[in-house]
C-alpha cells in the first residue's frame, strides 16, 4: 500500500513519511501525467516540484484505460510504485525521474534527405507561439487504381463526428520524406471522447471552443499530439477551466438541450437560429473568462481565432473520362409507337490550371491545434462534352438516361499533402465530379451516327466553406464543335445536360468544394427524302426535295457548391453570367447539298412591261425547321419590287425578306422594259441564329417580259 505524503530529499525522490504510513492516510498527489503511449502501455509523468519527468506502466489494461493526460498521481520512487488514489498501487515506475527533454518529431524514414533529423523545441508556451503556423504543400501523390477505389469508399465510410488518427507521409522541404501522426477530431462528440493522446486540459479547452464557433464554421480540429502534450506539460490547465455544469437534466447547457430534445449538438442544423445563438453566446462568455482569469497567456488577443494562410498548390490536370450508355427501348407516344436500340458514348474532357489552397483558424495561445476555414481555387477551367450516338430507331420514342449509369460520380486523381510546421497533417483530394442526364428523342426512321463535341473555358476564383461557396468568373467561353455522318428519315435529337466539375476535398469528406459548368447541348439531326415538289418558271418542272441536316444548340449554367460529410451546405455560387444560351452550329450533311434548303420560287413565265408580275417564295416541304428565315433576292432588268407589310428591305436590284418558311411570301416585280430576266432567291439564315454557310444553291425564276399592247391591252 502507498500511504501518506511524498517528500523529496537530496538522496532519493519520493520517500514516504513513516508517520503518515502508520496512519494509513493519503495526501496530495505529487505528479501529473503528460503523455500516454497506449500502444506500448507506457505513461509519462512530471514531478510538480522539480519538473523532472519519469515513466511508468499500468499493471492491467483496464487501469491504463482510465488514465488521462493531465491527471494527477502519487509516486514512491524508492520502491518504484505509482498510485492513483494514494492508497492502492496501480502501476510500476519503469524509468526514474530525470530532467525534461526536448520534444522530438517522429523520425523520417532512413536513407532519405533529412531523415532522422529531429525538430527540437523549447518548453512550449503561448507567449512564444504567436506567429501563424507555416503552411506548405507536399508533392502530389497520384491515385493508383486500387487507391482510387479506396478513396471513393472513404467518402462514404467516414462519419462526421469521429476521432481519426492520420499517419501521413509527405515530401517536406529541407527534411525529405516525413511521416507524422496527427489526430482529427470531427465535432464536439469526438472532442468529448478524445483518446488519451489529447491532454485533458487541451480537451477541456476545445470542448468550450467548439461550442462557441459561429454557425457555418467547422468544428473539425487537427491536433498534433506531440505539440499539445508538450504545451500541456508546461502549461497545466486549471481544473476550474471546463464546461460549466447546469442543473435540471444534469450537465451543461448543451447536455440539457440534448436531454430535452434528444438531439445531437453536432447536428446544429436541427437547432433554430435563436437556440444556436443563445448557446453559442454562453460558450463565448466561458471562453472570454479564460483570457481574463488564466494568466498563462500574456499575448494580446492570444485566445482569439486567427487566420493562417500560406502559399498555393498547383493543380494541373488534363483528363477525358468516357462512358457508354446502352439504349434499348420500346415506347408509345399517343397513337404512335417506337423502338430504339444502340449506344451513346460520352466523353467529358476537362483541363484545369488552378492554384488551390486551404486556410485554417488557429489560436495563438494554444499551439498544435488547427481548424479548417476554407478551400480556395483560382485559374482556368476548360470542360466539355464529346458525344457520339449510334442508333437504329423507328416510330416515336423519348428516353432519359442518368449519367453516369450506376452512380459513383467521383473520379479521384491525386492528393496534395498539407504541411503545417514541417509535418503533414491532412490532404486535399483532387478529383472529378460528373452527374447529369442524357435525353434521346425521335420520330421517324434513323440509322447511323451523329457526333458533337463541345468545350467551354472559364477563368474563375472560388472559395468554399461550411457556409457555402462564393467567387468570380471572367471572360466569355470559347466553343468548338465537330460533326460526323448521319442517315436519317425523320428527326433524332440528343440532349445531354452533364455537370462536370473539379472537386477539391479536405480530408476526403470534411469539406468538399467543387466548381464547373453544366452545359446543355441539344443536337438535332433531320432527314427527309424522295418528296416531290413542282416549281414553275419558264416551264413547269418536278423536283425531288431531300435533306440531311444537323444543328447544335448550347446553353451553360456555371456553379460552385460546398458539401460537408457529403451533404450540401450553404448557398451554391452562381455568377451573374452563369446562364447563357445560343445556337452554335449548323451543318448540311448531304453530299452535294440538301435540296430542301433551296427556296421554291413560283411565278409567271411571261409578264408585261410596266405591269406587276406576282411571285411566291417558300421553303420546300422537307425543310426541317420552323423559325423565320431570311431570304436574299437578286434580279436584273431594274425591276421595282413590292411586298405587303414590312417583311422586306429593298435596295436597287436586291433585297432581303424575313418570313415563315412554311408559308408563301407573296411579292411582285415590275419591269419597265421588255426582255428576258431572272429572279434568284437564296436562304441566308433564320432567327434561331442558324447561319446557312456555305450558302445553299438559290431558287430561280426566269421571266420573259413583253411589250404592252396598244391601247393599254396586252
Amino acid at each position: 500500500m502507498i500511504r501518506s505524503s511524498l517528500s523529496i530529499s537530496l538522496v532519493a525522490l519520493g520517500l514516504l513519511s513513516a508517520a503518515a504510513a502508520a496512519q494509513g492516510r493519503a495526501t496530495a498527489a505529487c505528479c501529473s501525467i503528460t503523455a500516454i503511449d497506449a500502444a506500448n502501455g507506457v505513461v509519462s509523468a512530471r514531478v510538480t516540484a522539480s519538473g523532472h519527468v519519469f515513466e511508468f506502466k499500468a499493471r492491467s489494461p483496464s487501469t491504463l484505460a482510465t488514465l488521462r493526460v493531465g491527471q494527477t498521481v502519487h509516486a514512491n520512487f524508492s520502491n518504484n510504485q505509482v498510485s492513483i488514489d494514494g492508497r492502492t498501487v496501480c502501476c510500476t515506475v519503469t524509468k526514474a525521474p530525470g530532467p525534461p527533454v526536448a520534444v522530438r518529431q517522429p523520425p523520417a524514414p532512413p536513407n532519405t534527405p533529412g531523415g532522422n533529423r529531429p525538430i527540437t523545441t523549447a518548453p512550449v508556451n503561448a507567449v512564444a507561439s504567436v506567429k501563424p503556423p507555416a503552411i506548405s504543400y507536399g508533392a502530389p501523390i497520384p491515385h493508383t487504381p486500387n487507391s482510387k477505389r479506396a478513396a471513393v469508399a472513404r467518402y462514404v465510410a467516414l462519419p462526421a463526428p469521429a476521432a481519426v488518427n492520420h499517419t501521413l507521409t509527405a515530401s517536406v522541404a529541407g527534411r525529405g520524406q516525413v511521416t507524422h501522426t496527427v489526430l482529427h477530431l470531427r465535432g464536439l462528440d469526438a472532442i468529448e471522447n478524445a483518446p488519451n493522446s489529447v491532454p485533458d486540459g487541451v480537451r477541456r479547452l476545445l470542448e468550450i471552443h467548439a461550442r462557441k464557433t459561429p454557425a457555418g464554421q467547422h468544428t473539425h480540429y487537427i491536433v498534433d499530439p506531440a505539440i499539445a502534450q508538450a504545451w500541456a506539460r508546461d502549461n497545466p490547465v486549471p481544473e476550474e477551466i471546463k464546461v460549466k455544469s447546469g442543473g435540471k437534466c444534469k450537465g451543461n447547457e448543451w447536455e440539457r438541450f440534448r436531454c430535452r430534445t434528444d438531439k445531437s449538438w453536432d447536428n446544429w442544423s436541427e437547432l433554430t437560429s435563436e437556440q444556436w445563438e443563445e448557446l453559442r453566446k454562453k460558450a463565448q462568455g466561458w471562453w472570454d473568462d479564460i483570457e481574463k482569469t488564466w494568466k498563462q497567456c500574456t499575448v494580446a488577443d492570444g485566445w482569439k481565432d486567427e487566420i493562417a494562410t500560406g502559399p498555393t498548390a498547383p493543380v494541373r490536370i488534363s483528363e477525358v473520362p468516357q462512358m457508354t450508355v446502352s439504349m434499348q427501348q420500346s415506347s408509345a407516344r399517343g397513337s404512335a409507337k417506337g423502338t430504339v436500340t444502340g449506344s451513346a458514348t460520352l466523353g467529358f474532357p476537362i483541363e484545369a490550371d488552378l492554384e488551390v489552397a486551404a486556410t485554417f483558424f488557429y489560436i495563438p495561445c494554444l499551439p498544435g491545434v488547427y481548424r479548417l476555414r476554407s478551400l480556395t481555387g483560382k485559374g482556368t477551367l476548360t470542360t466539355g462534352q464529346q458525344l457520339t450516338l449510334g442508333v437504329t430507331a423507328s416510330g416515336a420514342f423519348d428516353k432519359q438516361y442518368t449519367i453516369p449509369p450506376g452512380g459513383g460520380p467521383q473520379i479521384p486523381l491525386y492528393v496534395i499533402p498539407i504541411v503545417i510546421g514541417q509535418v503533414p497533417v491532412a490532404v486535399i483530394d483532387v478529383s472529378l465530379y460528373i452527374e447529369g442526364d442524357l435525353r434521346i428523342h425521335g420520330e421517324g426512321q434513323a440509322a447511323g451516327s451523329v457526333g458533337v463535341t463541345h468545350t467551354e473555358r472559364s477563368t474563375v476564383e472560388f472559395e468554399c466553406s461550411g457556409k457555402g461557396c462564393g467567387g468570380k468568373r471572367y471572360g466569355q467561353p470559347a466553343v468548338t464543335t465537330t460533326n460526323q455522318s448521319a442517315q436519317i428519315q425523320g428527326e433524332v435529337s440528343v440532349q445531354p445536360g452533364i455537370y462536370t466539375a473539379l472537386q477539391l476535398s479536405f480530408d476526403y469528406n470534411v469539406l468538399q468544394g467543387r466548381a464547373g459548368p453544366e452545359p446543355f447541348l441539344l443536337g438535332v439531326a433531320n432527314g427527309c427524302g424522295a418528296v416531290s415538289a413542282t416549281q414553275s418558271g419558264g416551264t413547269s418542272t418536278s423536283q425531288t426535295n431531300t435533306a440531311l441536316t444537323a444543328d447544335l444548340d448550347w446553353g451553360i449554367f456555371f456553379r460552385a457548391e460546398a458539401l460537408v460529410a457529403g451533404q450540401k451546405v450553404g448557398n451554391a455560387w452562381e455568377p451573374d453570367n452563369a446562364k447563357m444560351e445560343r445556337h452554335i452550329w449548323f451543318g448540311d450533311l448531304l453530299s452535294g447539298g440538301s435540296t430542301a434548303l433551296v427556296p421554291t420560287v413560283t411565278g409567271p413565265a411571261q409578264a408585261v412591261a410596266a405591269q406587276p408580275a406576282a411571285v411566291k417564295v417558300r421553303m420546300p416541304s422537307c425543310y426541317p425547321y420552323d423559325s423565320k428565315v431570311q431570304y436574299r433576292l437578286t434580279w436584273d432588268g431594274g425591276a421595282t419590287p413590292a411586298a405587303p407589310g414590312n417583311a422586306c428591305n429593298w435596295q436597287p436590284g436586291s433585297g432581303t425578306c424575313w418570313f415563315e418558311p412554311g408559308k408563301d411570301l407573296a411579292l411582285s416585280l415590275t419591269w419597265a422594259t421588255p426582255g428576258a430576266y431572272t429572279l434568284s432567291v437564296q436562304l441566308v439564315k433564320d432567327d434561331h441564329n442558324r447561319s446557312f454557310a456555305p450558302a445553299p444553291a438559290p431558287g430561280k425564276l426566269s421571266v420573259t417580259v413583253g411589250a404592252a399592247a396598244s391601247g393599254g391591252q396586252q
